[in-house]
């Protein structure tokens, strides 16, 4: 009996013990809750306030209309855009943020070279983004980060600890709408923006628009539309240089819309085209910019414009000394180079931080590269790498059974875009063997993958990519045609593989999606082997591929065919990420067991059923030259490239 009671005081005492630190647990996570909407308090007011200054000091907008909730301002412009603002204390330690006296931003104490002022009657573009995150460079503190491409690249402040009391108040003291003006309170400093009912310029994103550019065809008309909302004696001016001939309609008071007409030049060029609406005093203005289509990068690489190879933009200013290459010459080492239209140029040795582009923009691969011997990439401290664009890329041979290797540098890029790679018979594209050696950041993008049959083994696996030792980071291989260019043939095909020697790099993104394989297929043995020879981690994309075959190449009956040889060691995956990859073959007594990994016992749903039909538009397939057009159905799978 005592024994009994002692048992239920013990009981009790452990229920108040569990009950006192689930109440703790609560605590704490309420208090970590607070400092979540604390953080990302600061982090909206500090980027509406911005948003706002960006308002006030490009001058050529106005409030059509307003409204305040409690301390929220909500702003309409003169454009159409939407602003908030929230008045009231918010904790934490804000950045210091202020303005040169020759207009440029000062962030953290340190002026930048970014513009905040407009400057000969153009915006100054760029308004700098904040967030913050843990710095892992100071013990993990959270620190503000800012960003001044429109988040694509953040970088920590210096003295921007985000934690801790305010060292820095808020940027924008006060705001009070006051004698037709919204009044912007900055230090000492007040800006204006005129609250102007009903005024509005609006140009309405015309078809030809991507990532706000707007591409014409040079010589002739085109047109875009403007919302307006005029009203007696409204004034309507376009403005663009003479060359363009830029015209607005014909309008009159209550008019809502109207066209502006532009006649660009036949040569390449770029400009803005901005639209005023005129009422009294105010002025509200609306721009696009603008460029002609041209057919040739050579051209617009002389006309200044920017031609763009993964992350790397090349231009005229960056990059002077660029030359057109003609046929029969032999391309450096290193420098950037347009390689003309129907020549081929020769290229042997090492390669050192080297770009070739197509003149032309049609993409029928007319520019071409032939090598002879092998080519050894490598490249300087932080160079460019090895890059190509449009190019068709060849060989005359060499003796060795691949074509490309590494020196013992880690260079920093190995793209193709838009080019045309024909492999050697019985040869492989590469092989990265130098164990000093790696490749930072791959990119195979909108490629056609040429490969002859196989003529001393028919079955031999012919390998793209091949990873056998050094270090590599991010890989992405997207919208590409391999194909089999031997008619009535099939050949064995590794696209990406890996050694046990190669060092795959932690944290790097890997994509593989949207290829597309036409009678290449893996060699089926009874090995680890896959499509992709990889073990794949988690977050990695492999997703939307497509394999059509109408020719079995089958080195063990039976076996299994997978997209990717194996799921990494005490990795999971979202099937989201691998989903979506689809097998098509006219044989109908395919013997072939398809799965997303090797091992079909790695997930319930491993299993891919080989669709026994074509994918393709009656027609369309020519399989031996990688074209074809989709059926409806199956669009959003496989590659499109134009």
């Amino acid at each position: 009996m005592r024994y009994y009671k002692s048992f239920i005081l013990f009981s009790l005492l452990a229920l108040v013990f569990v009950a006192c630190d689930t109440d703790d647990l609560e605590k704490d996570i309420d208090a970590l809750k607070d400092r979540v909407a604390s953080v990302e308090a600061q982090v909206q007011r500090l980027n509406d306030e911005m948003n706002i200054l960006r308002v006030a000091l490009d001058g050529n907008k106005t409030i059509t209309d307003y409204s305040i909730d409690g301390d929220t301002y909500t702003l309409t412009l003169s454009n159409g855009e939407t602003l908030t603002l929230t008045q009231g204390e918010v904790g934490g330690n804000y950045p210091s943020i202020d303005i040169s006296d020759d207009g440029y931003w000062v962030i953290a104490g340190s002026k930048t070279e970014w513009r905040a002022k407009a400057e000969n009657g153009e915006d100054a573009t760029i308004t700098p983004q904040f967030k913050i995150e843990a710095n892992s460079d100071a013990d993990g503190k959270k620190y503000w980060k800012v960003s001044y491409d429109n988040g694509s690249t953040w970088d920590f402040l210096e003295n921007g600890l985000a934690e801790g009391v305010n060292e820095n108040t808020p940027l924008i003291n006060r705001v009070e709408v006051k004698d037709g003006y919204f009044n912007i309170m900055i230090g000492d400093q007040v800006y204006q923006i005129p609250v102007v009912k009903g005024l509005e310029c609006v140009i309405n994103i015309p078809e030809g628009t991507t990532d706000g550019l707007w591409s014409v065809a040079g010589g002739g008309q085109s047109s875009f539309t403007v919302k307006v909302n005029l009203a007696d004696g409204d004034l309507v001016r376009v403005n663009a240089p003479a060359d363009w001939n830029a015209k607005v309609s014909e309008y009159s008071a209550g008019t809502t819309e109207v066209t502006v007409t532009v006649t660009p030049p036949s040569t390449p060029s770029e400009c803005t085209i901005r639209v005023e609406v005129t009422h009294g005093v105010n002025t509200a203005t609306d721009q696009i910019k603008a460029k002609t289509i041209s057919d040739s990068y050579w051209a617009e690489y002389q006309a200044g414009f920017d031609i763009k190879i993964g992350d790397v933009v090349i231009n005229k200013f960056d990059y002077p000394d660029a030359k057109l290459l003609q046929d029969g010459e032999t391309v450096p080492a290193t420098g950037v180079y347009f390689i003309a239209d129907g020549a081929t140029v020769k290229k042997s040795g090492p390669v050192t931080d080297l770009v070739l582009i197509a003149e032309r923009k049609d993409n029928k691969y007319s520019s071409k590269i032939s090598t002879t011997g092998n080519i050894s990439l490598g490249n300087l401290a932080e160079g460019i790498g090895f890059l190509c664009k449009g190019v068709s890329l060849s060989s005359e041979g060499t003796s060795s059974v691949y074509w490309f290797n590494l020196s013992g540098n880690i260079i920093e890029r190995l793209y193709f875009d838009h080019c045309r790679i024909e492999f050697m018979v019985d040869k492989n594209f590469s092989n990265f063997n130098n164990a000093k050696s790696g490749i930072k950041n791959l990119l195979i993008e909108s490629c056609h993958i040429a490969i002859p049959a196989q003529q001393a083994k028919e079955d031999r696996t012919a390998l793209f990519l091949r990873y056998d030792q050094g270090q590599y980071g991010n890989m992405t291989i997207r919208n590409n045609v391999f194909y089999c260019t031997t008619e009535n043939k099939a050949v064995s095909l590794t696209p990406l593989m890996t050694t046990a020697k190669a060092t795959v790099l932690d944290g790097i993104d890997v994509c593989i999606e949207n290829n597309t394989l036409i009678n290449t297929l893996l060699n089926h043995d009874n090995s680890t082997s896959g499509l992709m020879k990889i073990p794949y981690r988690k977050g990695w994309k492999m997703k939307n591929n497509l394999v059509w075959y109408d020719v079995a190449l089958i080195a063990n009956k039976n076996a299994t065919a997978s997209f990717l040889s194996e799921l990494g060691s005490m990795e999971t995956f979202d099937i989201e990420d691998i989903s979506n990859n689809k097998v098509f073959t006219t044989i109908e007594d395919n013997p072939l067991i398809w799965g997303i990994f090797r091992d079909n016992k790695v997930f319930e749903d491993n299993v891919i059923i080989p669709e026994l039909t074509t994918p393709f538009v009656d027609g369309t397939l020519v399989d031996t030259e990688g074209k074809y057009t989709l059926k409806p159905e199956y669009q959003g799978i496989g590659a499109t490239i134009e």
